[in-house]
């Protein structure tokens, strides 16, 4: 887990500097796989790589537009293993932005013909595009995996608005992301359904659900801290998202309010966007002047998603937060 926050208070004294530390951390220097390598992609330029609305419109929701841009890369041993595993065992459709099955197999030499023992082996493509012979036969999935493991349905006072714990609530305000991951725990309410799990649905209209969410806050001043998630916050329009959060820090109990999106890795090029960052810097600003701990917050699963420009975006959100 990385959380990139957006403290508005120094830090506490007493704390050990990174300099201190009795041990160094393995640094390697960051590169962008060239997309290009995908024959597919061959002819896309860094500017249709850095747009957003490129990135969603060309990411991969079936076999048919993998084979678009991997070809002749994979062989149908592969195809055919993911589509067994969409067939009989998948929980989350498939939906993978450019970005994110770029970061798979990212040393893949130019001059070679085939990847595919390699793509097999990818820690990225395990969890994101798992395949038939990935699962182990007595448990397809994590023993304990449910519809909804954490059972934050369960704990809804509102639809969407989990209160778990005393001064804690998590804001579900979507049921979509701009990428599914095979182990999501939402597997009952996010994406498409499957040919194993028929969807939950939020059945409020957002501006509804919205308004509920933000009742409940205001009438139960014992909470504090507010996740912002989903689904991915980076799929709810800006202007949506922005008038949420405003209101949001209008109630005098709210300290800390955390946005959930894995899309800072998966589509960095969203909260690159000049509306974006703009947006985001308004609403820093007023949570800084009320005095409220205003943090993005994102989860990384290994070091290849992380390229220059996951560096650049998470580096424009901490000076935008500041």
């Amino acid at each position: 887990m990385t959380i990139l926050s957006a403290v508005t208070h120094p830090a506490p004294t007493g704390y050990t500097a990174a300099a201190d530390q009795p041990y160094s951390y393995v640094r390697r220097e960051l590169c962008e796989p060239d997309w290009r390598r995908y024959p597919g992609w061959a002819a896309v330029t860094e500017a249709q790589w850095r747009d957003p609305q490129w990135q969603r419109a060309h990411s991969v929701k079936n076999i048919t537009q993998l084979r678009a841009v991997a070809g002749d890369l994979l062989d149908e041993r592969f195809y055919g293993d993911l589509a067994a595993d969409q067939a009989r065992k998948a929980t989350m459709s498939m939906l993978l932005p450019p970005q994110m099955l770029n970061t798979m197999v990212p040393d893949f030499p130019p001059e070679a013909t085939g990847f595919t023992e390699e793509f097999y082996a990818d820690p990225i493509r395990r969890y994101m595009l798992p395949v038939l012979s990935d699962r182990n036969r007595e448990w397809v999935s994590h023993p304990y995996a449910e519809r909804d493991s954490l059972h934050e349905s369960d704990m809804w006072v509102v639809e969407g608005l989990t209160h778990r714990y005393p001064t804690k609530v998590l804001a579900e305000l979507l049921s979509t992301c701009p990428q599914y991951c095979g182990h999501c725990t939402r597997m009952d309410l996010i994406g498409n359904s499957t040919s194993t799990v028929r969807k939950s649905s939020l059945l409020l209209a957002p501006a509804d659900r919205q308004d509920q969410i933000l009742n409940y806050l205001r009438a139960t001043p014992a909470v504090r801290d507010v996740v912002v998630s989903g689904g991915d916050v980076a799929n709810l329009p800006w202007p949506r998202l922005e008038s949420f959060l405003l209101r949001l820090l209008q109630i005098e109990s709210i300290r800390d309010i955390r946005l959930a999106t894995k899309a800072l890795a998966a589509l960095p090029q969203h909260w690159l966007q000049a509306k974006v960052v703009d947006g985001v810097h308004r609403v820093a600003t007023t949570a800084a002047a009320r005095g409220v701990n205003l943090a993005l917050h994102t989860h990384i699963n290994h070091v290849h998603s992380v390229t220059p420009l996951v560096a650049e975006a998470t580096r424009v959100s901490v000076i935008v937060y500041r």
